[in-house]
């Protein structure tokens, strides 16, 4: 938006100029986690719970959906091009908790069976999707059952996509729960080492990757912004620090391995005012010039996520989450957080 005008901007493209229900997402998911952290009784905190509480109220999620009979929601919606953008979402990636809350929803839900068909969907549209992206057919019905460096991974594309996928919808929401496919929690750690594996195996013979040298996920580079992943199409030799040390739930061991060289080796080249740079290439010879708030944001939360569990417990508190998990039968599993 165009604060001074009011206008909607295109910013990523003429069409894509209004409502993103996924960003969209991210924010409820981190404003509904701060409605149960402010929670005295006192003029301030009450104000600001009811704000929320507007906010979280007023998102109509069933819009996306695009129609009663739709099977899925969809990403965008412009004022002025509607549904021109017809993105799908599709998992298994990050849009995992726009399914959620929609379904969470006391004022605009959608049907707890659009998560089977539209996150989890064995359509047509669903598999070719994930084929898309990927490149690949594992995983392409979302259930992928194979084996990378040993282990194995029970949903996801190929080696799993960008390490992102195990961050974003699991900052709020607690992945220690199981539904028709995978308990969550154990497939992100999988994701991280499969990650982990894939940068000491170093196939491609990228100069730095190692087992205190890892993190292959979205993030800038030295041609602009990529979505950089463990497997040959992906993979470009950039390493992003919020891909291991977002992972600290995941793997703490590993994680803190990757938080000593990049804090201690690699110094001042990775390190200044607001913490570490956003990525780099030691093959090009390239240290990222910014600091990404995108990717600053989930080392923070996950950190804290693992030492204390703060940010999954304030979400998982407000009723309309418990009433979520109680409407797609999910199985929370939360003793299965390892510390290894």
């Amino acid at each position: 938006m165009d604060g001074r005008a009011a206008d909607n901007l295109g910013v990523f493209g003429m069409f894509d100029d209004g409502g993103d229900i996924v960003e969209t997402a991210f924010l409820v998911q981190g404003l509904l986690a701060a409605r149960q952290y402010f929670n005295r009784a006192t003029p301030e905190e009450k104000d600001l719970a009811a704000r929320i509480t507007k906010l979280w109220e007023g998102v109509e999620w069933d819009w996306y959906r695009r129609g009663q009979e739709s099977d899925a929601i969809y990403w965008h919606w412009s004022a002025k091009y509607a549904g021109h953008i017809k993105h799908r979402l599709t998992g298994f990636n990050e849009t995992m908790i726009v399914y959620l809350l929609a379904v969470a929803s006391p004022t605009h839900p959608v049907p707890p069976e659009l998560y089977y068909t539209g996150w989890g969907g064995q359509s047509q549209a669903a598999i070719d999707y994930r084929r898309g992206w990927g490149g690949v057919t594992d995983g392409d019905h979302y259930a992928n059952g194979h084996t990378y460096f040993g282990i194995k991974l029970d949903v996801g594309v190929g080696t799993g996509g960008p390490l992102f996928f195990a961050h974003y919808s699991y900052m709020g929401f607690d992945p220690r729960v199981r539904d028709r496919y995978t308990n969550y929690f154990e497939n992100n750690r999988n994701l991280a080492r499969i990650n982990l594996e894939y940068c000491i195996k170093n196939p491609k013979h990228f100069p730095g990757y190692g087992p205190n040298a890892w993190g292959i996920t979205a993030s800038d580079d030295q041609s602009g912004y990529g979505a950089h992943a463990p497997d040959e199409r992906s993979d470009n030799g950039t390493l992003t620090p919020t891909g291991a040390l977002a992972s600290f739930p995941y793997t703490p061991e590993a994680s803190m391995v990757a938080f000593k060289h990049f804090y201690r080796d690699l110094g001042d080249r990775m390190w200044d005012i607001y913490g570490p740079r956003d990525a780099y290439n030691f093959g090009a010879n390239w240290y990222s010039p910014i600091y990404m708030g995108l990717n600053q944001a989930p080392i923070t939360v996950m950190i804290e996520n693992y030492r204390t569990g703060l940010v999954w417990k304030l979400f998982s508190a407000n009723p309309e989450i418990q009433t979520m998990l109680k409407k797609l039968d999910f199985k929370v599993e939360a003793e299965k957080q390892q510390k290894n």
